[in-house]
């Protein structure tokens, strides 16, 4: 009997810890997400660049996708917080550049052609025409990897996770703003003649 009651009590511990490990990585995540941008942009910078190099795929693909979501598009919108006024395609990318600690005129460059953006903050830039040929030429690249693409009249992220293409960008079409979308159902992307894509480093 003493034996049973010796089992019962060691699986209830176990059961108890796990439960408890378990609720703390809840815990843990709720922080996370509960996190400021302000607060979080504030972590970043604490990083050293070699941190920062590493991390500079998640930041793009994940976090500002996460922290950024639904903030409105308008042409005028230059906004430096997620969820607080609107945010221009232009300086979606430039701000949240500025905010990961790339040293670049934001405004300037937020004004100009995604071209002018490309050519001064990308490497390896290509130019295709249609959007297939855009995902042929990510899935050919490194995973992990970020790209700004620059359209007809809009701009944005493109990342890919495995064999899928996303287009992280403040969309324009009904004023929808920013979202993480798959390239091949991107009204945008499919609305374009042009792309001009570049890698992007930190």
């Amino acid at each position: 009997m003493m034996k049973y009651l010796l089992v019962f009590s060691l699986l209830l511990l176990a059961g108890c810890k796990k439960t408890s490990e378990q609720e703390s990585n809840s815990a843990d995540k709720r922080a996370e997400i509960k996190q400021s941008y302000k607060e979080y942009v504030t972590a970043i910078h604490q990083k050293t660049k070699a941190e920062k190099k590493q991390y500079f795929f998640k930041f793009i693909n994940n976090d500002v996708p996460q922290y950024w979501a639904k903030t409105p598009w308008s042409f005028a919108g230059t906004s430096r917080e997620p969820q607080k006024g609107s945010i221009a395609c232009g300086y979606f990318v430039t701000n949240t550049l500025s905010d990961y600690g790339f040293n670049i005129n934001r405004t300037y460059l937020a004004q100009q052609a995604s071209s002018v953006m490309i050519k001064k903050l990308c490497t390896d830039i290509q130019y295709l025409s249609k959007r297939q040929d855009l995902e042929h030429y990510i899935l050919g690249k490194n995973k992990n990897q970020v790209y700004i693409v620059g359209l007809d009249f809009h701009t944005g992220y493109i990342t890919r996770e495995n064999k899928d293409t996303y287009f992280i960008h403040s969309n324009y079409i009904k004023n929808e703003g920013v979202i993480k979308e798959l390239t091949k159902n991107s009204r945008a992307l499919n609305a374009s003649k042009t792309f001009m894509v570049g890698t992007l480093n930190y």
